[in-house]
C-alpha cells in the first residue's frame, strides 16, 4: 500500500529540499533508514542512464526501445544533494521503520484490527521532467469514465482532479488538484496494512503534513495507490 501526497502540477523542489526533507524524517520524526537487509536496499537514488534496450514481441515481431536506469546507492542523507544537483529526473528512496511511538499515520491489518508494531516503510520523492498522473483506481469495478490517465502516465491534458478508490470500500474518492504532480512523495507500507480512514484520503497526520509543506514551501494533496 503507497501513501502519496502531491505538490501542484508545475511544483520543482531543489536538491538541498529533497535532502532536507530525508533528514526531517530521520530526526524529527525518528524514521529508522535499514539496508543491508533482507528487502532492505537503505538510501538510494534512481535515475535515467542514458541506455536504451530493444525489446521484441515474440508474436508481432514488433520492437521498441526501453529506457534503462542506474541505481546510485548513498551512505547517509548528506549524500543526498550532490547526487541529484542539475537533474529533472529520479527517484530518492529510503527503506527503514517508524517505531511504535512515531507513527505518521493509523494503519490496521486487513481484519481491521489497530497495529501497533513499527511500520515497515519505504519513503521515496519521485521527480519527472513533466506532470504524470497521480489517478489511482479500481477499474474493473469503475471504468475510465473520467478519461484520466492511468498512475504515472503523462497528462497531455492535465486534469486537476484525482481519481481514487477507497482502500476498504472500492468507493470512487475524488481529490481536488490531485490530478498530475511532477512531483509526489510516496510511503510505502508493508505487511498488507490499510489506513483507518472514512472518507477522506488525508491520511498522513496533520503535523506530519504540516512540517512537510514546510519543508518544501508550497502546499500538498494526499492520494493513494495500490501495487
Amino acid at each position: 500500500m503507497h501513501t502519496l501526497i502531491a505538490a501542484n502540477s508545475r511544483f520543482f523542489p531543489q536538491a538541498e529540499q529533497i535532502e532536507r526533507f530525508f533528514e526531517l524524517l530521520t530526526t524529527d520524526y525518528y524514521f529508522r533508514i535499514i539496508s543491508g537487509e533482507p528487502f532492505q536496499p537503505g538510501l538510494r537514488i534512481i535515475k535515467p542512464s542514458g541506455r536504451f534496450r530493444t525489446v521484441t514481441d515474440q508474436f508481432t515481431g514488433e520492437t521498441w526501445s526501453i529506457p534503462g536506469f542506474d541505481r546510485v546507492n548513498v551512505d547517509t542523507v548528506s549524500d543526498v544533494r550532490r547526487t541529484i544537483e542539475g537533474l529533472e529526473h529520479y527517484s530518492v528512496l529510503a527503506s527503514g521503520e517508524w517505531p511504535s511511538e512515531s507513527h505518521p499515520m493509523r494503519l490496521l491489518t486487513t481484519d481491521a484490527s489497530p497495529f501497533d508494531g513499527s511500520y515497515l516503510c519505504e519513503a521515496s520523492c519521485q521527480i519527472r521532467p513533466k506532470p504524470v498522473s497521480k489517478s489511482c483506481w479500481n477499474e474493473i469495478a469503475y471504468p475510465n469514465v473520467h478519461a484520466v490517465p492511468h498512475f504515472a502516465e503523462c497528462c497531455e491534458r492535465e486534469s486537476a482532479t484525482g481519481i481514487f478508490s477507497h482502500p476498504w470500500t472500492g468507493k470512487l474518492i475524488e481529490v481536488p488538484n490531485a490530478g498530475c504532480a511532477r512531483f509526489w512523495i510516496e510511503f510505502e507500507f508493508g505487511k498488507f496494512l490499510l489506513p483507518q480512514m472514512t472518507d477522506s484520503l488525508n491520511l498522513l497526520s496533520p503535523p506530519t503534513v504540516s512540517a512537510i509543506e514546510e519543508c518544501f514551501e508550497t502546499g500538498f494533496v494526499q492520494g493513494w495507490r495500490f501495487n
